[in-house]
């Protein structure tokens, strides 16, 4: 068992086949042998028996002569194929042959005979298998026997059991062939997926399995392929965090070593030295934000976010992120049917109001309203702002990584491009949702929904 073991699977299933076929090939010769023997058997019996009767009777007709000579009367008859004739009569043994001999009869069918019933039995005479057949003949008190040989039977039987061996044999090793064949062509579509698999690794990430006429391998076939796509498009997307990353990152470091050599440049001159160092810690602010943002990102990327879930008021949520910001003045409205009390991470939920705030500042000349209701469960925080809007092809593509829409490219603002991304990682988190449109009085109206309950399980 451990040697198969090692055996590779198509090996296995080629020695499953064949052992399977080898048990069923036996059975079925073993079963066939033995039918086949049992009837050869049981004829070749009937037909001994018949005959011998019938060479009873005229043994008997025989007998009734004056003076008969039995040993003439025993080579007379005409008995089975390779048969032997003995008799015994009064006490004394008649054979029809020098080959036959009472010796040769078993010695219970004698006994059975001699008390006045016919038998018959297998016996085994020179190393050849016999039937023996016993007939009483009650009027001269004579018993008359035959042994019929059953060689011929025994020579058929061998070859019988040979061609079924072979046979065997032959089937075992067929079903082989066919294990192996019908192996391959299972294991075929994986050694194209082991190989396209190996392609995708060595860099190939356009790599794809060819559509499958098999409905059975269809599944697979697409599976993979929306695996490899997946993957291609994770690497893309890595590929663009980390030039965007590099991008980003080179901006604030050249501003901040400009400043630091405008300062040791004009050292002498203190008003010259406060902008520089003014404009540096504002650049050191800047790449902090977007480190932090950087390192929510990876957290989430790595699966090691968790939510601290805790009851939040979301009223007293919102005037707190307001009174931080400095946005008191920012209309809120509540309706009736929010709920006071939400499961949710408070952190992170006020990161994401403060990141809509703050977005709102930067793009949008600030923001002008706040709503807070009850949508089908969810909790739903909208924030609105004065600014020109998101256009609707950009409104998915502004929840992207380091995505800036057209009028933040087209302006100085600084930003990172992080704060939406940052706002959507952590609305799915939440089990929710994060959308924009346009607001009713213009500009745009960024949309968060999360379950009041917490995130399902």
């Amino acid at each position: 068992m451990g040697r198969i073991g090692r055996l590779g699977l198509r090996a296995r299933a080629t020695v499953a086949w064949a052992a399977i076929a080898l048990c069923l090939a036996a059975g079925l010769a073993a079963l066939a042998y033995e039918l086949t023997r049992s009837e050869l058997i049981e004829d070749r019996q009937d037909r001994a028996t018949a005959q011998t009767y019938v060479n009873a009777r005229l043994l008997r007709s025989g007998l009734r002569g004056a003076d008969p000579d039995i040993n003439r009367l025993l080579s007379s008859l005409e008995g089975n194929v390779g048969s032997r004739a003995i008799a015994r009569l009064d006490g004394q043994w008649f054979t029809g042959s020098v080959n036959a001999s009472p010796d040769q009869l078993p010695a219970s069918l004698t006994d059975l005979v001699e008390s006045g019933d016919a038998g018959r039995q297998l016996v085994a005479v020179d190393g050849v298998p016999h039937v023996a057949v016993g007939v009483p003949i009650a009027e001269p008190g004579a018993q008359y026997f035959e042994l019929v040989s059953l060689e011929d039977i025994d020579g058929s039987l061998g070859d019988l059991g040979t061609g079924l061996a072979l046979g065997a044999v032959a089937a075992t090793g067929l079903a082989a062939l066919a294990g192996w064949y019908a192996s391959g062509r299972v294991l075929r579509p994986l050694r194209r997926m082991a190989t396209a698999s190996a392609e995708i690794a060595d860099g190939s990430l356009d790599t794809r399995l060819d559509a499958s006429s098999d409905r059975d391998l269809a599944p697979m076939q697409r599976a993979f392929n929306r695996m490899a796509d997946a993957v291609e498009q994770r690497i893309e997307r890595e590929h663009r965090f980390t030039s965007d990353v590099s991008h980003e990152l080179r901006s604030p470091l050249a501003a901040m070593l400009s400043s630091i050599e405008v300062a040791r440049r004009r050292s002498r001159d203190p008003d010259a030295v406060d902008d520089a160092l003014d404009h540096l810690r504002e650049r050191t602010q800047g790449f902090q934000r977007l480190a932090s943002d950087l390192l929510e990102i990876s957290r989430v990327d790595a699966g090691q976010t968790e939510l601290q879930l805790e009851p939040v008021r979301p009223r007293a949520l919102i005037d707190a992120v307001l009174a931080m910001t400095g946005a008191d003045g920012v209309e809120v409205d509540v309706a009736a049917d929010t709920p006071d009390v939400v499961q949710a991470d408070k952190r992170r939920l006020g990161q994401m109001i403060v990141n809509l705030l703050e977005n709102a500042d930067r793009y949008a000349r600030g923001p002008t309203r706040i709503e807070l209701s009850r949508v089908d469960g969810m909790l739903r925080i909208a924030v609105e702002d004065d600014g020109p809007g998101v256009p609707d092809h950009e409104r998915t593509h502004v929840f992207g990584r380091f995505a800036r829409g057209a009028h933040a490219r087209s302006s100085s603002t600084p930003g990172t491009g992080l704060g939406l991304a940052l706002v959507d990682e952590h609305a799915h988190l939440h089990g929710g949702r994060v959308s924009v449109e346009s607001a009713d009085g213009g500009g745009a109206r960024f949309v968060i929904d999360i379950p009041a309950g917490g995130p399902p399980p």
